[in-house]
């Protein structure tokens, strides 16, 4: 009857674990789908952001020029 006892036990045991450890797992897998989540949207930004700022390099370097050639029409 002791051995059927502390088989239970260890049984309830290892159950409890087990649970705790699914529980545990679950919440590192959520923590770490939220956090890909946030990088991609992060890159994403920063894409856009790198876009943006090669469009501005392109309009800035349209606007040199134009000025160039207006400084040499005016000598």
């Amino acid at each position: 009857m002791i051995l059927k006892n502390k088989l239970q036990q260890l049984s309830q045991a290892f159950t409890t674990l087990k649970n705790k450890l699914k529980t545990k797992l679950s919440s590192q897998s959520q923590t770490i789908t939220q956090t890909q989540t946030k990088l991609n949207e992060a890159n994403h930004k920063l894409e856009l952001s790198l876009k943006e700022t090669n469009e501005n390099e392109k309009v800035l370097e349209t606007l040199l020029k134009e000025f160039e050639e207006l400084a040499k029409e005016v000598d």
